[in-house]
């Protein structure tokens, strides 16, 4: 689903074992045999037992069974299990605990919006902002994905999206209301996508070409009275909705018949509840 790399793992490791497990060396249970094995709480929206599995495999740990990433589990089901070493399955611990506790987590929740948003409209979108936690987006990412979602932006270098932020370098919108056609022109093969504050600014932006609309912090009122105004005007224009979108109003805003809603809400989704047993063998 998403590709983290050797050194990344490696980090993950690091993170919480720089050189070695002290107290599995002063206990002397080192080199015992033992077993690893990782369950649900409650249920949940299984993600990254692929990243555990190549944390096993990085410190030679057998991987008995594991649930792919994006399957549904139940109270009490095993996520990923294995075997090894008992310092080995000591250093893995907590690093796979603490993937499966926030991936799982946002994947949960961002299922429970998936959900939310395709009973009010089948084809309607989730998609979540740049606003994650530095050092975690590939991680959040495949999370959202394993929920059902997908990202706004992966970054500033594959879209183009004007905020005021621009406008107020380029003499806001008539500064763009001539520069639209240049920016189609050398981008050709990507939408332009532009931000509005308001239904007016909406319907300039919509006259001017942009090929779709993110409405920030309207209220959903407000918000279906600018969809139903510029999809009379330009019905092939993408619209979506952001600010402060979560799962208590993504209803009223799907209900104004936007293509998408853009939230930060996901990535401040409550860990999973993810139990580990280790035992020896």
């Amino acid at each position: 689903m998403l590709y983290l790399s050797s050194e990344e793992i490696d980090r993950f490791i690091k993170e919480d074992v720089p050189y070695f497990d002290l107290t599995s060396h002063l206990l002397g249970i080192r080199d015992q045999p033992g077993k690893i094995t990782y369950f649900i709480r409650e249920e949940a929206v299984v993600c990254g037992t692929e990243e555990v599995k190549k944390i096993f495999k990085k410190l030679n740990i057998e991987c008995t069974f594991y649930i792919p990433s994006g399957e549904k589990a139940k109270k009490n089901d095993i996520l990923i299990s294995g075997t090894g070493k008992a310092e080995d399955l000591h250093t893995a611990w907590k690093a796979g605990q603490n993937i499966l506790d926030h991936c799982s987590g946002i994947a949960t929740q961002t299922r429970r919006m998936v959900d939310i948003g395709n009973a009010m409209e089948p084809k309607v979108a989730v998609l979540t902002t740049r606003k994650g936690f530095p050092g975690t987006k590939a991680l959040a990412i495949k999370s959202v994905l394993a929920g059902g979602g997908y990202p706004h932006r992966l970054g500033i270098s594959e879209t183009v999206l004007i905020f005021k932020q621009h406008l107020n370098f380029i003499g806001g919108m008539d500064g763009l209301a001539e520069k639209i056609k240049e920016i189609k022109q050398y981008c050709c093969e990507k939408k332009i996508i532009a931000e509005a504050e308001s239904l007016e600014d909406g319907l300039r932006l919509a006259e001017m070409g942009v090929d779709g609309i993110q409405f920030d912090k309207l209220k959903p009122e407000e918000l279906k009275e600018a969809v139903i105004w510029i999809k009379k005007k330009t019905p092939h224009i993408s619209l979506l909705a952001a600010g402060g979108i979560n799962e208590k109003n993504i209803s009223a805003y799907v209900k104004t018949g936007v293509d998408g809603v853009v939230t930060t809400s996901l990535y401040n989704a409550k860990p999973a509840d993810v139990g580990v047993k280790l035992e020896m063998l």
